[in-house]
């Protein structure tokens, strides 16, 4: 019953391009999805008014989407009001039919009543969305025999049927060709509409599905659940067999696999993953996209034998980057031969991008904690180390006391220390072990410990400084050692017996001269036979000793220039005339005032023991 004729038509739409759509790759949207059949009904409606002739807009199979506009009553009594008896749906999908397959715009075909229509296909991608039929016009009037034979066939009373076949009237050449040059016009806004709609209902769907992302992405900052969260989330989003995520070892070196969706213990475990051996990893974490057709077969995949037992065929991976900073590599893998899209690559990029971002968050966050936690230990070792210190000099009749330790940060290596004796005698101590901070600090704890417990039962101050070092040798490693400067004070005799181990020598100022007491060895923690000489000097009124420690030397200011040991002295010497607490305090605001800002490089301790 049909008779399909192609028509030059009105020219047809640009190459509008692939709407880009993981989704809607596994569903195709229909032409309802894309433009509501209000709006639809709305302009068939407009176009028959304006046309006069009868119009309708059926789906790709031929099923009106809307209701006919401008229908005859010729139409009406064969078809009935929606055309949708036997004849009608068989002749609309042939309409159809041949609308998708005119390769040049619409078809001219006759329906089964004798009529002739017009067809033209609303594509979108390739894809016939539906058609729209313009006509039920005859190219001549319809004779009486043709109108019987309708009459008899459909039960419809001759008569009537012969007075809506004269109320038809035939369409000349230039009428069609002008109807059917609108009517292309017509097929092509309407995909140009299908085509913006499916483009804003995509990047709504991708807003959306991002949106989720993050949410899901970010619903905990714990590290472990945060890299299952991505890796479970992109293959869902991804719509493929599995998922992998490895960050970078801490050397930079390897690629260390933190969570894993979709694969199996034997394949994670298949061997270690270098960058320096992977170039396809080398220019993910330089920021390319990198696809894999076929990773069983791909010379550049190191694990090619792994991925054909675990079933993976194509593979997708990107970079972690965050800020410019590459915290490893993701990775998707399909079970069977596939190309990724430019959607499906923009898609997982994006997810890839808030992923690297959730993965530092929750590195930062990590980091935080950590860093908290351990300020809280330092805080406590702080305290700890501060009851460790003498909190006020001793009071010993005939002297002016005072000392005072300033690490450089909330723990330090120094310490300095009053130790009563029998007989009226006290023992002064000033240590400085290497390093800084809590390794410090446990070192210099233990020296203390040490140096009082030999200091409280063995008089003979070689003895006592040979057994610190004996014991500091024995507990630490080669690089721990400390210096110490030990005196004992006989404070009837006044006198002040000492030994240093590799210590700055104290000072004794008397009459504006200094003084310095060298007697010693060497570096406590070191030589395991190392020998400690030791003196004695008188003090007589008037007389000051200073013991410091190196900080008091190396403090610097921006140009790095050190305070040393002359403007030291020279400090010293002037405010000597003072008692001992205000002399140490005007000589940390001469160092400070050489600094300036800069922060403090080293522990600073001053002990002063003036003769009165």
């Amino acid at each position: 019953m049909t008779d399909p004729t192609p028509l030059p038509t009105a020219p047809t739409p640009p190459d509008i391009g692939q709407p880009p759509s993981v989704r809607a790759a596994a569903k195709a949207p229909r032409l309802v999805d894309l433009i509501d059949t209000e709006t639809l009904q709305a302009i068939q409606e407009g176009f028959s008014r304006l046309t006069g002739v009868a119009v309708s807009i059926r789906d790709e199979q031929g099923r009106l989407v809307t209701d006919p506009s401008g229908s005859s009553r010729f139409c009406e009594l064969v078809g009935g009001p929606l055309h949708d008896n036997e004849a009608c749906r068989v002749s609309n999908r042939a309409a159809a039919k041949a609308a998708a397959e005119g390769q040049s715009g619409p078809v001219r075909y006759v329906c089964h009543a004798g009529l002739t229509q017009f067809a033209a296909a609303i594509h979108l991608d390739g894809r016939i969305l539906g058609t729209i039929v313009l006509g039920d016009v005859p190219e001549q009037r319809l004779g009486p025999e043709e109108v019987g034979n309708l009459a008899r066939q459909y039960g419809i009373d001759e008569n009537e049927l012969a007075e809506a076949a004269a109320e038809l009237e035939a369409v000349d050449e230039p009428q069609m060709r002008s109807a059917i040059a609108f009517l292309q016009l017509l097929a092509n806004t309407l995909t140009r509409l299908c085509w913006q709609q499916a483009l804003l209902s995509e990047r709504i769907g991708e807003l959306t599905l991002l949106s989720e992302t993050s949410r899901l992405l970010s619903s905990t900052l714990d590290p472990d659940s945060v890299l299952d969260n991505i890796v479970k989330t992109m293959a869902e989003v991804m719509r493929v067999k599995a998922c992998s995520l490895r960050l970078l070892g801490p050397d930079g070196e390897e690629l260390v696999i933190e969570a894993a969706y979709g694969l199996s213990p034997s394949y994670l475990d298949k061997g270690p993953v270098l960058v320096a051996e992977n170039p396809n990893d080398q220019a993910a974490l330089g920021g390319q996209i990198i696809t894999v057709a076929d990773m069983r077969t791909d010379p550049q995949v190191r694990y090619g034998e792994a991925a054909r037992r675990e079933g993976l065929v194509s593979s997708l991976s990107v970079g972690l980057i965050a800020k410019g900073e590459p915290l490893g590599t993701l990775h998707v893998y399909t079970a069977r031969p596939h190309t990724f899209s430019p959607e499906e690559i923009r898609l997982f990029r994006s997810v890839a991008d808030q992923a690297a971002m959730t993965v530092r968050n929750a590195q930062l966050l990590e980091e935080c904690v950590i860093s908290r936690q351990q300020q809280r230990e330092l805080e406590v070792a702080a305290r700890v180390q501060e009851r460790m210190l003498p909190a006020r000099a001793p009071d010993i009749a005939g002297y002016d006391c005072y000392g005072i330790t300033v690490p450089s940060l909330a723990v330090g290596g120094d310490f300095h220390d009053w130790i009563r004796l029998p007989g009226n005698n006290w023992g002064i101590a000033i240590g400085d072990v290497a390093g800084k901070g809590v390794p410090a600090a446990i070192l210099m704890a233990s020296v203390r410990a040490a140096l009082r417990a030999q200091a409280e039962h063995v008089y003979a101050l070689r003895h006592v400084m040979d057994r610190v070092n004996q014991g500091l040798i024995a507990d630490t490693e080669p690089t721990e050692f400390a210096t110490l400067f030990y005196g004992v004070l006989d404070a009837p005799a006044r006198r002040l017996t000492y030994s240093s181990a590799g210590h700055e020598p104290a000072v004794l100022i008397r009459g504006g001269k200094i003084t310095r007491l060298e007697a010693g060895g060497p570096l406590l923690g070191i030589w395991e036979n190392a020998a400690y000489k030791y003196d004695a000097v008188e003090l007589a009124a008037g007389d000051t000793l200073v013991v410091f420690s190196d900080g008091a030397i190396d403090a610097a200011n921006y140009q790095r220039d050190r305070f040393g040991r002359n403007r030291l002295m020279e400090s010293l010497l002037r405010h000597a005339v003072h008692r001992a607490e205000r002399m140490a305090q005007e000589v940390q605001w001469d160092i400070r005032r050489f600094t300036g800002l800069a922060p403090q490089a080293d522990d600073l301790t001053l002990v002063v023991l003036k003769a009165l």
